[in-house]
C-alpha cells in the first residue's frame, strides 16, 4: 500500500505539468503580464497588485486546463469549463495567500475578503472568463494539432501498408515469371545436349549462375543493385545463348555501388522488356547496354538498347506499365522512371532512386 499511496495521490497534482515547455510558461506569463498592464490601467495601486492577481490567475488556469486536457477528451468544452473554474478558485485561493497573509495585505485577509464579496466574485467572474476564452483558443489550436499529427501518422502507415504491398506484387511477379523463363531455358537445355552438348553444358552453368542469383531473393524482401546485376547478367547469357549473334550487351556497374539497396525485380523487368519487345522482333537483333552511375543525391541505372524502338515498347513488358507506380509507393517523389527513344532505333530506360550512403 505505502508504494500505490504516493502515486495516486501525485499523478493528478502533478498531471498539469504534462508536456510544459520552457517557451510554452513564458508565453503564459507574457499574457498575463499584458492582462495586468490593461487592468493597471484603471487601477492607482502599484502595478505589482494587478500583476500578482493576473499572475495568479493565469498560472493556476493553465495549470488546471493542462492536467484535464480537454482537446483529446469527449465534451471538450465542459471539461474547459470545469477546469477553469476549478482554476479560478484555486487562483482567489492564491490571491488572499499571497498578498494577504505573505506581504500583509489587511484587506485580502479573510475577514476583509468577507467584507468585500461582491468585489471578489466580479474579479473571480472576470478572471473566470478571460481565462476561459484564452484557455478555448488554445484548446481549439491544439486539437487542430493533434487532427494534424493524426492524420500524419495514418498517411505514414498507409505508406508502409502501400510498400509492404508493392514488395509483395513484386514478389509474385518473380514467382509468376521464374517458371515460364526456367521451362524454356530447360527446353533449349534438352536440345542442346542432344545436338550441341558443350553448349548445353555452357547454358546449363549460366542457368545456375541465374538461379545462385535469384533464390536468395526469394528469402529476402530486398536486394542490392549488385545482386540485380548479376541476375541481369545470367539472364542476358541465357538469352544471348538462345538468340545466337543477334544479341549483344554489355554491364557497368561500378563496385563501390553495387551494395546500393535496390528494389527487387524493378531492373529485371526494364532488361526482359527490352529483349523482349526490343531486341527479338528485330531480325539483326541489338545490342543492350546495363549501366550504373551516380549523380549527386541519386542513384541513376539506365538500360539502353539498339532494338525495335520505343513505338513497339511502350506499355508493354513484364511489370513495366506499373514500375511508375511502384517506385512511388516505395520512394514517393524521390524517384522516377523514364522511357526515351535512344537515338535512331532502340530505346532507354533510365530509373534514378535517391541515393543511400553505406553505413
Amino acid at each position: 500500500m505505502s508504494t500505490t499511496l504516493p502515486s495516486r495521490w501525485w499523478t493528478p497534482v502533478c498531471s498539469g505539468l504534462h508536456h510544459v515547455s520552457w517557451r510554452t510558461l513564458l508565453l503564459i506569463i507574457a499574457i498575463n503580464t499584458g492582462v495586468a498592464a490593461l487592468l493597471s490601467i484603471e487601477d492607482a495601486r502599484p502595478f505589482w497588485h494587478p500583476l500578482i492577481t493576473a499572475q495568479c490567475f493565469g498560472l493556476a488556469i493553465a495549470y488546471s486546463v493542462n492536467a484535464a486536457a480537454p482537446w483529446d477528451k469527449t465534451r471538450p468544452l465542459w471539461r474547459l469549463v470545469v477546469a477553469v473554474a476549478i482554476g479560478t478558485l484555486v487562483s482567489v485561493i492564491l490571491v488572499i495567500a499571497i498578498k494577504g497573509y505573505l506581504i500583509g495585505e489587511e484587506e485580502y485577509r479573510l475577514a476583509g475578503v468577507a467584507q468585500h464579496l461582491h468585489r471578489w466574485g466580479g474579479t473571480a467572474m472576470g478572471g473566470f472568463i478571460i481565462g476561459l476564452c484564452v484557455s478555448w483558443i488554445f484548446t481549439l489550436k491544439f486539437r487542430e494539432a493533434l487532427i494534424q499529427e493524426q492524420f500524419l501518422k495514418s498517411e505514414a502507415d498507409r505508406n508502409l501498408l502501400s510498400k509492404q504491398a508493392v514488395e509483395a506484387e513484386l514478389k509474385l511477379m518473380q514467382a509468376q515469371i521464374e517458371p515460364h523463363f526456367l521451362f524454356n531455358t530447360l527446353a533449349s537445355v534438352q536440345f542442346l545436349i542432344e545436338t550441341d552438348p558443350p553448349r548445353a553444358e555452357q547454358m546449363l552453368g549460366h542457368l545456375i549462375a541465374y538461379l545462385r542469383a535469384a533464390l536468395p531473393q526469394l528469402r529476402s524482401g530486398s536486394t542490392t543493385l549488385g545482386q540485380e546485376a548479376d541476375l541481369a547478367r545470367a539472364y542476358l547469357s541465357i538469352m544471348q545463348m538462345r538468340m545466337g549473334a543477334r544479341l549483344d550487351y554489355a554491364i557497368d556497374v561500378p563496385e563501390s555501388l553495387r551494395s546500393h539497396p535496390f528494389p527487387p525485380m524493378l531492373l529485371m523487368s526494364v532488361i526482359e522488356n527490352a529483349v523482349k519487345h526490343g531486341i527479338e522482333p528485330q531480325a539483326a537483333g541489338g545490342r543492350i547496354r546495363l549501366e550504373a552511375l551516380r549523380s549527386g543525391d541519386s542513384l541513376t541505372v539506365l538500360v539502353a538498347d539498339t532494338g525495335n524502338g520505343l513505338s513497339d515498347q511502350i506499355g508493354q513488358g513484364v511489370g513495366l506499365s506499373n514500375l511508375r507506380e511502384r517506385l512511388k509507393a516505395l520512394y514517393g517523389d524521390q524517384a522516377r522512371f523514364t522511357l526515351d527513344s535512344n537515338g535512331a532505333h532502340g530505346a532507354r530506360a533510365t530509373i534514378a532512386l535517391p541515393y543511400e550512403p553505406a553505413g
